[in-house]
């Protein structure tokens, strides 16, 4: 097991399908590898810059499942890969490795994303690519919070709120925390802007 991974890594871990082949792409410093390792059958760990490929070359050296890549995206994701992780960057980003290469999806069972911005996006355009919501979990880091979403292969309906907020997240022990957040920082957004989208945003989060 990583020293000292973040609980998003760790929520990200548990949520990958046990005896799967993952291909985590910006896997930074390995530390989901080292998390993950006793759980699956292989982890193909990718970066795109040779800096922190050779970190993460360093890191994962002793993982023996584990094969480290220096390249883009899902360039080389294998037909034995059935899980694919994307985390710590943009939604707008994700959507774009994943839709670039949605005919190399075929034989994927599940996607993970962790999105810092953008998350509606996420859910709808992955969704789109054929794989449905099954699970997301709030993650709180550093004061801010997180949503880890998992997608699993097929397909089904959601609502407007489902795709804005989430899929059973009022569920979540971090819900109603991260509500009186949101609620708050758009508050401090609205007193600047004006904005009456942002009024209707906190209508919205309130009436969940």
């Amino acid at each position: 097991m990583a020293n000292n991974i973040s609980k998003r890594l760790q929520i990200i871990g548990d949520l990958v399908l046990p005896n799967s082949s993952v291909y985590d792409v910006g896997a930074d410093h390995g530390q989901l590898e080292q998390y993950i390792a006793s759980k699956v059958n292989k982890v193909v760990a990718v970066e795109n810059k040779k800096g922190p490929f050779e970190i993460l070359q360093k890191s994962t050296k002793n993982i023996l499942n584990c094969e480290t890549l220096l390249c883009n995206g899902l360039e080389k994701l294998c037909i034995d890969n059935d899980v694919i992780v994307v985390a710590g960057m943009g939604g707008s980003l994700i959507v774009d490795i994943l839709s670039q290469s949605k005919d190399k999806l075929q034989n994927i069972k599940q996607i993970i994303v962790d999105a810092h911005r953008d998350i509606p996006l996420v859910r709808t355009e992955v969704s789109k690519l054929g794989f449905y919501i099954n699970k997301e979990v709030i993650v709180k880091e550093k004061d801010r919070y997180y949503f880890v979403i998992s997608f699993l292969k097929g397909h089904k309906n959601y609502s407007d709120v489902e795709i804005e907020f989430g899929l059973g997240i009022i569920n979540d022990p971090l819900f109603n925390e991260y509500r009186e957040y949101e609620i708050n920082r758009l508050m401090g957004i609205y007193s600047k802007s004006k904005d009456d989208d942002i009024i209707h945003r906190i209508e919205r989060i309130k009436s969940l």
